[in-house]
């Protein structure tokens, strides 16, 4: 934790914010830079200020003009390839637990005409589905990617429009605000979907440009299983999961710490419920709170390795390297926690039980 706490203000600001050229794009808020957001009125402590900034959504004005633009880059596409699609949102910018202004947002391109299905489920052998017999899922991606590809080039010629990467056609500069990535891809109706006919149970499969193939994703059930942890713990699991995000931003060496996004939404999925469900008032007590449950997650290593994500997809830590970087984390929550406790309690050196109960017994105006 080098950053002394002014740096890290600022740099949440700009965060949250995104820099003057960006944000003069975003034209309800290029006269408003300077305006306080409610968590820096909240208390007078620089560190306190920090921690309430860290684990608060974005301002919804910033989330609806990324959507915006998600919206733009969906109508460009329409109007410019013969592939009969449809769009879907995922990723942070849909799931509320981005920490940028300026965020990047992710759009599924997906066929309309075709989609694979799990045999297994009630609905594969009724006449609900038919028999395909046009060209191969992947061809069509194929042909769907290599639209995309020509047809954003030239939709946006003054933006960098990356065709090298494997899942995604990555868009930035130019005349967006925004990052945006496009995914080619195709629905997957799984047995629980054929039962349930809810989006949330409905697979997605992803082409694999490199490969020529497709993987099997579940966006929409991750952000249901996040959003109901969130309901089950008054907002806690958000928070926290913004802190963390923000925690690996603003370390010295974010590079290091090899768990992304997905994968700490993830693992305070398995936060247990009870310790981070606090009031408002009381919410600097969350820092407490993922120290001690990162704390559970080292010293269990078996137990963790083992845990899935919320999607079922896959395990959440799959090498001793992302093991290793929750330790990285805890040490940054670690430290974050001493200075927000020195500043509560106005000493100059506390230990680690003093932390907990300062933290613990904090108050902060709602």
């Amino acid at each position: 934790m080098g950053k002394d706490v002014n740096r890290r203000l600022t740099d949440l600001k700009s965060r949250r914010q995104g820099s003057s050229s960006t944000v003069a794009m975003d034209s309800i808020f290029a006269n408003s830079r300077s305006l306080s957001e409610k968590f820096e009125t909240r208390s007078n402590g620089q560190w306190a200020k920090y921690t309430l900034g860290i684990m608060q959504e974005v301002d919804p004005t910033y989330t609806r003009n990324s959507v915006a633009e998600g919206e733009r880059v969906k109508n460009q596409i329409s109007n410019r390839i013969t592939t009969d699609v449809k769009f879907e949102y995922q990723g942070s910018v849909p799931l509320n637990v981005h920490i940028r202004g300026v965020s990047d947002i992710d759009i599924l391109v997906l066929l309309s005409r075709y989609l694979t299905i799990d045999l297994h489920g009630s609905r594969a052998n009724t006449t609900d589905y038919s028999t395909w017999v046009g060209s191969s899922g992947t061809s069509q991606l194929a042909f769907l990617r290599s639209e995309l590809e020509s047809s954003l080039k030239a939709a946006y010629p003054a933006a960098d429009v990356d065709i090298t990467k494997d899942k995604a056609i990555a868009l930035s500069g130019g005349s967006l605000s925004r990052s945006v990535d496009v995914v080619p891809s195709h629905w997957h109706d799984s047995a629980e979907y054929q039962n349930s006919k809810s989006k949330k149970d409905r697979g997605v499969k992803i082409y694999q440009k490199n490969t020529d193939d497709t993987f099997l994703n579940r966006p929409f059930l991750h952000i249901d299983k996040i959003n109901h942890k969130d309901a089950r713990t008054s907002g806690g699991a958000k928070k926290i999961i913004r802190m963390l995000k923000n925690l690996k931003a603003d370390s010295d060496n974010p590079s290091t710490m090899l768990v992304n996004s997905y994968e700490i939404a993830g693992l305070v999925y398995h936060f247990e419920d009870g310790p981070i469900s606090l009031p408002g008032y009381n919410e600097l007590a969350l820092v407490a709170v993922a120290k001690q449950q990162l704390t559970r997650f080292i010293d269990n290593k078996r137990w963790t390795m083992e845990l899935m994500t919320p999607d079922g997809i896959r395990k959440i830590i799959d090498s001793e390297e992302k093991f290793n970087s929750i330790k990285l984390l805890r040490n940054e929550v670690s430290e974050l926690g001493r200075n927000l406790a020195i500043e509560l309690t106005s000493r100059y050196w506390i230990d680690d039980l003093e932390t907990l109960k300062a933290l613990r017994e904090s108050y902060i105006a709602e």
